[in-house]
């Protein structure tokens, strides 16, 4: 008789699948087991799972303000997220483009793991992170502003002192900061396709959030923690970064690609996902 899912779960829960068959009668006894190969008189099964097709990766598309959501289990080797075409469509977001984001299986090294590649989309993909180094032109989301990192100068970090000095100085500038070749590093916000305030990063730590002292603030955002991101210049070649100290919002990079061999966050437009490999 075939097993009905009650069957299935009532199994699962008690250790025992379904109603055991009644006992063969052996021709002859058994062989004796060398007592250094039985098994653990305790040792009991753990649940079914395949052991040699590759596991199937879960993705969730977060419900708005949630940390859960709706789950597909991915079955094929490639999987397409978009506004208007692919194997999962949210047309009613105008920020994801018609093709936006792939994801494939590769094997690795006899390793699984899915790859999350942007399909050159007009507003990127973002994959939450704790920490980062921030590269030139590295764009990242903080509550729901949207910023530009400019890097400085290969010759800037002589200048950073006299520039900091300089009378009138204001650490926020318009695009034209003058004809000085030196600049140090910036931020700059983006909104929309128009350009916001920029702020040249002179001290060697800036944070970003909703609280008042806060150099780069957005007292405005509901999504932005009173100290949300930590911009900081440090490491052997005094680089810049940018951290979050478990915001539930997040840290939000823009990356062409991600690799994912356990679980990763991503967003495209303004909808979240999670991609599990199990």
């Amino acid at each position: 008789m075939v097993e009905t899912e009650d069957d299935v779960r009532q199994a699962l829960l008690t250790g025992h699948k379904g109603r055991q068959p009644a006992p063969l009668v052996a021709v002859e006894p058994p062989a004796p087991i060398p007592a250094a190969s039985q098994p653990a008189a305790a040792r009991s099964a753990v649940p079914f799972r395949p052991t040699v097709r590759p596991p199937v990766a879960v993705l969730t598309v977060f419900d708005d303000g949630k940390t859960d959501g709706e789950s597909i289990r991915i079955r094929d080797h490639r999987f397409i997220i978009g506004r208007t075409e692919g194997d999962l469509r949210i047309p009613l977001d105008g920020r994801i483009s018609a093709r936006h984001v792939e994801l494939t299986y590769q094997v690795v090294g006899g390793l699984h793991r899915w790859v999350v590649t942007d399909l050159q989309s007009t507003h990127g993909m973002f994959v939450r992170v704790s920490r980062t180094a921030l590269a030139d032109k590295a764009e990242f989301l903080v509550g729901n502003g949207r910023y530009l990192f400019d890097a400085p100068r290969a010759d800037a970090g002589p200048t950073v002192d006299h520039v900091a000095n300089e009378a009138g100085f204001s650490e926020t500038h318009d695009l034209d900061e003058g004809a000085s070749p030196f600049r140090p590093a910036a931020v700059t916000e983006l909104i929309g396709k128009e350009i916001g305030n920029r702020a040249l990063l002179v001290k060697n730590e800036y944070w970003i959030g909703s609280d008042p002292a806060c150099p780069i603030c957005r007292p405005d955002d509901p999504f932005c923690e009173p100290r949300h991101v930590r911009l900081y210049r440090g490491g052997s070649r005094g680089g810049w970064h940018a951290e979050h100290h478990k915001t539930p919002n997040g840290l939000w990079l823009r990356m062409p690609q991600i690799t994912v061999e356990s679980v990763a966050q991503f967003q495209i437009g303004e909808q979240r996902f999670q991609l599990r490999v199990k």
